[in-house]
C-alpha cells in the first residue's frame, strides 16, 4: 500500500496546495505572510468540501468497501470539519508570528519549497507508520468476518463454526454420547438455477435452512458447508433414531415445495450419514459422509446412504 491509498486526505491537500502555490509563483517571486496562510486556510477548504460533496471517495483507495469502514472516515471528515473554523484562527495567528518573525516582508517561494519539501517528507514517514498499523487492524477485521459464525444467507452455521464445533468435540478424552454427521446436497440444483435463475435458486437454499431447523431438536445444529451442500449434526441418539431424522427430512422436502413467481419448485435431496468416533478428524468424518452421499447420488438420489 502506498501513502495515498491509506491517507487520501493529507495527498490531496498537499496536491491542492501545491497547485496554489505554482500558479502563484508564475506571476510573482515571493509572497506575504498572510497570502501563504490564506493560501493554506483554502486548500484546506477546497478538500473538506470535495470529501463532503463526494468528488473525493474516501474508499477509491482501499480494498474494501464495508459500510462500517465507511461510516468510521465519514464521521473523522465531519470532526475535522467541525474543527475548521479554529484552523482558520490559527492560520491568521500564523501569519501575524511569520511577519513579527521574518527579518524581510516577504517570503521567498524557494524557502516556501524547501519547507514545504520538509513537511511532505514528515507526512510521509508518519502516514507510513499510521500505514502499518492500519493494515494490521485491517488484516485482524478480515480475520473477525471469517470467524463469524453464521451463514449470511440462510442464517445457518457456516463451515468454520463447523469446524471449530467438531475440534472441540474431538478434543475430549471421550465422547459422552452417540453423534451422527449428515452431509446434505440438494439434487439437481444446477438445473434449478438454470430454470429459474440464481435468486431462485437462494430462495430454495433460505427454504431448506427452515424445514432443517424446524424438523431437528433444539440440541442438533445446521452448517452451510458450501453452495448446496449442508452439514446437519445428530446429538444423544442412536443409529435408529438418526436414520428416523435423516428419513424425515427427505420426506419433509419432498411434500413442501417452495414458490418462486407463482411456480413450484421440486426439492429432493441427497443424504450420506456416518457416527463420528473418538479416534476421528475433521477429515475423516467429512470423507465418510461424503461417500455416503456419493453413494446416494450413484444409486438415485433423494435417498439416504450410511458410511460406517
Amino acid at each position: 500500500m502506498e501513502k495515498n491509498q491509506i491517507n487520501p486526505f493529507l495527498f490531496h491537500f498537499c496536491k491542492e496546495l501545491s497547485i496554489h502555490l505554482e500558479s502563484l509563483a508564475n506571476r510573482q517571486a515571493t509572497i506575504e505572510p498572510a497570502e501563504f496562510a490564506e493560501l493554506v486556510a483554502t486548500a484546506t477548504h477546497e478538500v473538506l468540501e470535495a470529501y463532503s460533496s463526494g468528488t473525493i471517495d474516501l474508499l477509491a483507495y482501499r480494498d474494501t468497501s464495508l459500510d462500517q469502514y465507511k461510516e468510521l472516515a465519514m464521521k473523522s471528515i465531519d470532526s475535522y470539519a467541525v474543527t475548521n473554523e479554529k484552523i482558520g484562527k490559527i492560520t491568521e495567528k500564523q501569519a501575524d508570528l511569520l511577519e513579527q518573525s521574518s527579518a524581510e516582508p516577504l517570503i521567498s517561494f524557494d524557502k516556501i519549497n524547501e519547507k514545504f519539501s520538509d513537511i511532505q517528507a514528515h507526512l510521509s514517514d508518519e502516514v507510513s507508520r499510521a500505514n502499518e498499523v492500519i493494515y494490521t487492524l485491517l488484516e485482524q477485521v478480515k480475520t473477525l468476518e471469517i470467524k463469524t459464525s453464521l451463514d449470511p444467507l440462510t442464517k445457518t452455521y457456516n463451515r468454520y463454526a463447523l469446524h471449530e464445533h467438531i475440534r472441540t468435540l474431538l478434543e475430549k478424552e471421550q465422547l459422552n454420547f452417540e453423534i451422527f454427521a449428515l452431509m446434505v446436497d440438494v439434487d439437481n440444483f444446477k438445473l434449478i438455477n438454470d430454470k429459474f435463475g440464481h435468486i431462485a435458486g437462494d430462495k430454495v437454499l433460505i427454504f431448506l435452512a427452515k424445514l432443517f431447523k424446524k424438523a431437528l431438536r433444539d440440541g442438533d445444529r445446521v452448517y452451510r458447508f458450501g453452495g448446496e451442500e449442508f452439514i446437519i449434526l445428530l446429538n444423544r441418539t442412536d443409529m435408529e433414531g438418526a436414520r428416523m431424522v435423516a428419513e424425515r427430512l427427505l420426506m419433509l422436502c419432498r411434500n413442501n415445495k417452495p414458490l418462486f413467481q407463482n411456480q413450484q419448485i421440486t426439492v429432493t435431496l441427497s443424504i450420506g450419514m456416518t457416527k463420528i468416533k473418538e479416534k476421528d478428524t475433521i477429515d475423516t468424518i467429512i470423507e465418510r459422509s461424503d461417500t455416503a452421499l456419493y453413494r446416494a447420488k450413484n444409486n438415485g438420489k433423494d435417498r439416504l446412504e450410511v458410511e460406517l
